[in-house]
């Protein structure tokens, strides 16, 4: 059996696992079932059992992680330590200074390379407080746009560098 063949299994057998017992439910639930109550209980019922489905596919979305995911995710702890005391200073600077902040902070663009996931990368990234994704351009060589603490200027993080992520010159 393939692959194909065993996902739709599964959500076959979600669908009705799900349908069955909101139908049962909504039977349970109710006094007298009238044939009108039995057809829009089992709608509904069917409805929510693919809600249920989704809900099973969407918990398993399919990763791919390599050698890069695992050095970024080794390099992750000293990467909060800095950016955290970066993020304080900086915070502590805006408020002495009372200017907002500083314009250098903004947009950029990071290529991802071959073969990256950009949902793994995506998270990891934002998972430090330097760096925010706020895009995903989608294409053969997926980019990021990431919002960094410090701008274009400031040098790229343990965890850039780890995922191999590249800013465009």
């Amino acid at each position: 059996m393939s692959s194909t063949h065993r996902a739709l299994a599964a959500s076959i057998a979600t669908v009705l696992a799900w349908t069955a017992l909101l139908l049962v439910l909504y039977v349970v639930l109710i006094s007298a079932v009238t044939p009108l109550e039995w057809a829009v209980g089992g709608a509904l019922a069917l409805l929510g059992g693919c809600a249920a489905d989704a809900v099973r596919r969407a918990e398993r979305p399919a990763v791919r992680a390599d050698r890069r995911t695992a050095a970024a995710l080794a390099a992750l702890p000293a990467a909060l330590l800095r950016e955290t005391a970066e993020l304080a200073s900086a915070v502590s600077r805006a408020l002495f200074r009372r200017d907002g902040g500083s314009a250098d902070d903004g947009p950029v663009v990071l290529r991802l390379p071959a073969g990256g996931d950009p949902a793994v990368v995506a998270v990891l990234l934002s998972a430090t407080p330097g760096t925010c994704v706020v895009d995903i351009a989608p294409g053969r060589a997926p980019e990021l746009a990431v919002h960094l603490l410090g701008g274009p200027a400031r040098k790229a993080s343990p965890v850039e560098r780890a995922l191999g992520v590249r800013r465009p010159a």
